[in-house]
């Protein structure tokens, strides 16, 4: 059974004993320079829509050299790029939804990055974003 990218981020929230909601994650054909991307964008109405997002054209290669490093961790299969991506960015999401003044890269991002997933870096290795 294939599950749906919401699916994977709901159940990555549970593993994380995180009770909230997960926000919609979608595939972007768009995004090339990074491979995942948290963003918050208001409404004509001034409501906050936070979503996350997935290159496709980044995510759905198969021809990375394995293993890949992403988030400082090794993947090999593209599956498991996928879900460490999603994992960052869920770090981001969760930041948002406490009211962090910072929910970038902080120290705090850091420090969820390493206890909760074993990431050993805040940087996801696939495409050229800044760290």
């Amino acid at each position: 059974m294939n599950l749906t990218l919401r699916q994977k981020a709901r159940a990555i929230l549970r593993e994380a004993s995180w009770d909230i909601a997960p926000p919609p994650v979608i595939w972007s054909p768009r995004l090339v320079r990074c491979a995942g991307l948290f963003v918050v964008e208001k409404d004509a109405r001034g409501k906050w829509h936070p979503e996350i997002r997935l290159s496709i054209p980044l995510l759905r290669r198969r021809d990375w050299p394995w293993p890949q490093q992403v988030c400082g961790m090794n993947c090999h299969d593209p599956e498991q790029v996928q879900r460490r991506i999603l994992e960052h960015e869920l770090l981001h999401y969760k930041l948002w939804t406490e009211r962090e003044k910072d929910w970038g890269h902080s120290e705090r991002f850091r420090q969820l990055a390493l206890e909760v997933f074993g990431h050993q870096s805040i940087t996801h290795g696939i495409g050229s974003e800044p760290d």
